[in-house]
This record gives structure tokens, C-alpha cells and sequence, in this order.
């Protein structure tokens, strides 16, 4: 990954709490609010704050985002914080203490404000090729009935870089080189406007290296402070809010009992609380490869959603091709998920479907009519979970593939966790 495309506007999650929970069952979505809460229904929110992600590649090093703070929904006031004593890993990052906190509330009569906030204490990159004593970021996002606003920023206390000492405030989306070693961006922002939902990303560092260093290759990542927030225009009284999500991959990594790593969605797209307007919103992935563990030559994922008084419908697909899962283990030419809700007054239904092509694990061809929640075991290496499905009253999700590995494997622990292909809807009613 690139500093320029680390600086893009990601398509932000949008009332999505969490991920499958468990291996052989999905994790339903959230259940519907109350009376009270649905009469005053107003901004929905997503907000984040971590200490640091790192992507080793050419490894399966890729830490979690440390000390993650995260609020999601529309109930005011909401409050989350966190705190990791120390963050070590390869020699490439060592941290001191992480305090994260994000918070959403009532500003004024009718607006609403969001604070997302990350300090970092005793920082060393690159075996203190960067250093600083401190470093905070703060995210705010505010909305009214008039407008949406967001931006983030970053103070340095004590920065070098190359034993040059940098100033406590820099330029936003400064960029400075390490020749031969490493490009770096400092005080990243970046916010964007769409479909009647404003958000914003921001980071205090980001280093990106320009030839390996120890186990990790050149373009290997190591993201400071990042923040995330993203805020919808009020929800109309009787309209239903909308929501889910598509995308392709994601892995669960666990290296050791200390470092564990979410990789991340690939191809995500996600649903605004107000719908599309029955416009289909779509994002496509030309090649996603996580050496030893995953490949998928293309993905596309698509979202589109209606809301008006009392009437409700989301329909969310993900297709993905050319898929190797495990050196070959698990391989498919193509896999397509699709979930679906509709609303229409006190009416709701859901539906999902799933089909492939070519869907071989362990050397067995898979059927197409393979049943929903098909649990396959390979010996004592892997259980897999073909065509899973969950539902609840308020929505539905399917995931084409979870993987889970029983053993380790390709420089894995046991534990690993692989999802292919998921969809998932929602209708708050």
C-alpha cells in the first residue's frame, strides 16, 4: 500500500457490530431498538480510535488495532476507552502506554458532536529511526440540521525523525523521506461527503518502507494513531434506518499467543442509514493476495437501499473469482453471495442465496446444492463452513466461506480464522 492510497476516504462501516462470533454459526445482526428509541431516532454513528495496525508483508504479522476504541448506533450519549500497557513488535515498533477514547453526544437542541481521540506515550519506529515522547490525534465530526463537518489532527511532543527534531504542530498530510529506507506521512486527514453521510480518517504516522527490512518487504505498513468516524444526516421519524454491508475477504490471523491481526474487508462496501436512493453503490478489488493464506483474483461488492415512511429494502451482493485458499486447500472459480430485506408497513421478510462455481476442498468437489450451514472438517487441519447463515428480526447475513484452521499451517497458529465472501442486511423497525 502506497502513502497516496493510505490518504484516500475509505467507505466507512455503518452500524455493523462486529464480526461472525463463532465458527459454525453467523453472528446475527443487532437486534431492533425500542419503542422510544425509534419515536426520537436521529444521526447514526460509527466511531474508532486505535494506538497502531502494522502490515508485514512478505509474513502473517499484522497486529490488531491496539487498544481499539469503537462506538456504533444512534442512542446518545455513548462513551468507549481503552489502554495497552506496551506494544512491541520485530524491532519495527515499540510503544509505550496507548489511551483511546471515543465519545458521541448532544450539541445543542438538534446537532451532535464526536470525539474520537488516541495518545501514544514513548514511541520508537524502526528501531528509533522515529521517536517521539508523545503523540495525540483527535477525529471530530459534528453534525446539525444544516451541515456535516469532520476533520482530525495531531500535536507531536519530542519528534525526530533521522535525528532531525520536528515541531509540535505540522502541516497537514506533511511528508517527509528517509532515503533507502522509508516514506513517512505525518498529521494525515482526509474527508469525504456521500449519499448524505460525511466521514473522516485520520492518522498522526504512517511509514511505509521502501525496501525490506528484517522479515518485512518493501511496502510493509506501520499506521500511528489512526481514527475513523462517519455520521448520517438524521434518519426521517418514519422511515426505517438502513444498513449492512458486502465484501470479500477478510482473515483473522494469529501468529502467536501474542500477536494476532485482522487484515481487514477486502472490497467493502457498506449501506447508509438512509439507503442509496435506489442507486446501487459498488466497489471492486482487482487482486487480493496474503501470501500462503490467500488469494482472490476479483472482487466486486455492491449495496442498494430504499428508505421511505414505514417502507424499507436493502439488497447487498459480493462476487468474488479466482479463489485459493491455503495453498490450494480450498479453491473455487467463483463464489456469489446475496442478502435481502424488505420492510413494507409491519411486514418484513429476508431471503439469501449463494452459488459457485468449481468449489473444491481437500480435492472433493462441492455440490451446488450444498445446504445451508455445511460444516466440513479435513482432517485435523481445517473446518470449514460452507454457505452460513444467520437471521434475526431486524436483519440477515451470509457468509459463502469460514474458515478456521485446528492445527498450525503455513506459519499459522491454530485458531486462524478466513471468512470468503459475505453480505448482510438490515432494516431498524
Amino acid at each position: 500500500m502506497s502513502p497516496r492510497r493510505m490518504l484516500s476516504v475509505p467507505v466507512l462501516l455503518f452500524l455493523v457490530i462486529g464480526l461472525f462470533a463463532a465458527p459454525a454459526q453467523a453472528a446475527a445482526p443487532s437486534q431492533a431498538e425500542g419503542p422510544a428509541q425509534a419515536a426520537a431516532r436521529g444521526y447514526a454513528f460509527y466511531s474508532s480510535a486505535g494506538g497502531s495496525m502494522v502490515r508485514l508483508l512478505g509474513t502473517t504479522v499484522s497486529s490488531d488495532l491496539t487498544a481499539q476504541s469503537t462506538i456504533a448506533g444512534q442512542k446518545l450519549p455513548s462513551v468507549k476507552k481503552s489502554t495497552t500497557a506496551a506494544v512491541d513488535i520485530d524491532k519495527l515498533v515499540d510503544l509505550g502506554v496507548i489511551h483511546t477514547k471515543t465519545k458521541a453526544k448532544k450539541a445543542g437542541k438538534k446537532g451532535i458532536k464526536i470525539v474520537s481521540t488516541a495518545r501514544t506515550a514513548d514511541v520508537s519506529l524502526l528501531n528509533g529511526l522515529i521517536r517521539a515522547e508523545a503523540v495525540v490525534t483527535k477525529n471530530v465530526t459534528t453534525g446539525t440540521p444544516k451541515n456535516l463537518k469532520a476533520h482530525s489532527h495531531t500535536t507531536f511532543v519530542g519528534l525526530t525523525i533521522a535525528g532531525r527534531r520536528m515541531p509540535v504542530n505540522l502541516p497537514e498530510n506533511f511528508r517527509v523521506q528517509i532515503p533507502g529506507v522509508a516514506a513517512v506521512v505525518l498529521n494525515s486527514t482526509a474527508t469525504g461527503q456521500k449519499d448524505g453521510v460525511v466521514s473522516s480518517q485520520g492518522y498522526a504516522l504512517g511509514v511505509w518502507l521502501l525496501h525490506g527490512r528484517g522479515n518485512a518487504r518493501a511496502g510493509s505498513s506501520i499506521i500511528l494513531n489512526p481514527t475513523n468516524s462517519a455520521l448520517s444526516v438524521p434518519v426521517p421519524k418514519d422511515a426505517p434506518a438502513v444498513g449492512g454491508d458486502a465484501y470479500g475477504s477478510n482473515a483473522l490471523i494469529k501468529l502467536t499467543s501474542k500477536v494476532r491481526g485482522e487484515v481487514g474487508r477486502t472490497g467493502e462496501v457498506s449501506t447508509p442509514p438512509i439507503g442509496t436512493g435506489g442507486r446501487v453503490n459498488k466497489n471492486r478489488t482487482a487482486d487480493v493476495s496474503i501470501p500462503g493464506v490467500l488469494h482472490v483474483g476479483a472482487i466486486s461488492s455492491t449495496t442498494k437501499a430504499t428508505s421511505s415512511a414505514h417502507r424499507g429494502e436493502v439488497t447487498n451482493t459480493n462476487r468474488i473469482a479466482g479463489l485459493n485458499v491455503l495453498n490450494g486447500l480450498i479453491r473455487a472459480d467463483a463464489i456469489v453471495v446475496r442478502a435481502h430485506s424488505k420492510l413494507r408497513g409491519k411486514k418484513f421478510r429476508q431471503d439469501e442465496k449463494m452459488t459457485f462455481v468449481n468449489l473444491v476442498i481437500a480435492g472433493q468437489k462441492i455440490p451446488i446444492s450444498v445446504g445451508r450451514n455445511t460444516t466440513i472438517k479435513v482432517g485435523n487441519v481445517a473446518k470449514v463452513v460452507i454457505n452460513q447463515r444467520a437471521r434475526t428480526r431486524n436483519g440477515n447475513k451470509i457468509r459463502g466461506l469460514f474458515v478456521e484452521l485446528l492445527q498450525p499451517r503455513g506459519g499459522l497458529e491454530a485458531g486462524a480464522r478466513i471468512e470468503v465472501a459475505v453480505a448482510s442486511t438490515r432494516i431498524w423497525r
